[in-house]
Parts: structure tokens; sequence; C-alpha cells
């Protein structure tokens, strides 16, 4: 849609989007976007609930009032839970693994690196299950072990090994940082005899109980202090939700 709203404005008529992925709308440069920190196939934050859709079409409907392009907003806010999604306390979705609070030693980057790793391990059999059972997995770039040690190796200050050719080290970290949540949840929604978890129960377990939370928001952390713009604007906009920063 991008790319079709140069040509829309080559005969004088006004275009504004939606953008699910920042990156790809940052390349094509359309004259107005407005980046929205939603799932994909959700380019209005959540079903069923109209108030909050409207804000999201007024957001993009003001970028008109823009004096000049190319604009590339985005939307503050994250999605609240539709009414399909909230569930009762009684049915409450409960954390597939009741990870241990770390002990103060543990906020040793090297000793939660490695807490990160066992948590995988030990998600990994659920993972491979989903996997096996559904055929498919929307880990698309990298598979667990890469995203695992792109995310930790640049963490630790260690060489960062990217295996596709022409990836920037911020692209990677971005790209690491999606899958990884994508294994997570299909581990999470794998386990037998449980539901999956929705948007909102899944966030609070992999942001607040988990190791691999805690990498992001560190990860977050450095990226702000890095003299490369690209690995800046990563921190900022790509690895954590607004509402989950530490």
């Amino acid at each position: 849609m991008g790319a079709l709203a140069h040509y829309l404005e080559r005969e004088s008529i006004p275009t504004t989007q939606i953008s699910l992925i920042y990156e790809h709308t940052e390349k094509i440069r359309p004259p107005r976007a407005l980046w929205v920190p939603f799932e994909l196939g959700r380019p209005l934050g959540v079903p069923e609930n109209a108030r909050f859709q409207k804000k999201v079409l007024q957001s993009v409907l003001e970028l008109f009032e823009a004096e000049q392009g190319p604009v590339l907003a985005a939307f503050e806010e994250e999605a609240p839970a539709s009414g399909s999604e909230k569930t009762a306390e009684a049915d409450a979705w409960s954390c597939p693994v009741n990870f241990s609070p770390p002990r103060q030693e543990e906020t040793d980057p090297e000793k939660r690196v490695s807490a990160f790793k066992r948590e995988m391990a030990q998600l990994r059999p659920w993972y491979d299950q989903g996997l096996e059972k559904r055929g498919r997995t929307a880990m698309t770039d990298f598979d667990p072990e890469t995203a695992e040690a792109i995310l930790s190796n640049y963490l630790l200050g260690e060489h960062v090994e990217i295996p596709r050719k022409g990836l920037s080290l911020a692209v990677a970290l971005r790209l690491a940082a999606q899958d990884l949540k994508s294994f997570y949840f299909e581990a999470a929604s794998s386990r037998p005899g449980a539901r999956a978890p929705d948007i909102r129960e899944f966030a609070e377990w992999y942001w607040n109980q988990t190791a691999a939370g805690w990498i992001l928001k560190e990860i977050q952390k450095k990226c702000a202090d890095e003299q490369d713009k690209d690995l800046r604007l990563t921190g900022k906009m790509f690895l954590v939700p607004a509402g989950q920063n530490a």
C-alpha cells in the first residue's frame, strides 16, 4: 500500500495509511503513515472495541494535517484486550513454566543469560510438539538457537554471528526479538492440556516473569547508548512495548 500511495499522490489523491511493520514503511517512505504496535492482522488493535478503533482511525486521519511529508508517526498506546479475550478468574491461564524469581546475584548479565538459555531449553519440547502438530511456525527469520545467540551475544558484548548476508545488526536484533516472542507464545500455546493464553495473559507472563523479558529490556537499555542511530531506533521502537518498559 505504501508504494501504491506514491502513484495515487501523483494523481493529486491524498493518502494516509496504517503500518504494522515499521522498517518496511520506513524504506518505502509513503506520504503519510501511522505505525501501530499491534499484532499482524489487527491494524485497528482489537475486535469489538469501537472506541479504541475510532482513536486509531482519528490518529491516522490527523496525518492529513501535516504541512509536508513523508510522515511516519507512531501510535503510542497498546491495544486493550477484546471482550472475546477476557477470561473469567476461574478460567485464568496459568504460566506454562513457573520460573523461580532470580536471586540478587542473578541480575548479573552472564547469569541471566544462562537462565535465559535454560528457560528456552525447558520450553523447547512444547514448541517442537506444536510445530509438529501445526506444520508451521511464526518464527520466520531465525530458528530458536540463532535468535537466542544473537540476543545473548549482543547483550554480553560478544561477536554476533548474523547468518543472513546483508542484514545489519539492528535489523537482526529486531527480527530475533520477534522470533523469540513467537517461540515463547507457540510453546506456551502447545502445553498439553492447557488452552492458549490471550494477549494480556501472555504479555504479563512474557515481559514480567521470564528471563527472555529481562534480556530484551536490558538490550533495549544497551541500544539506547549506542552511537549507531539504527540501533538506538531499534531499542526505542522495536524490542519492548511501551507499556512494558523497565
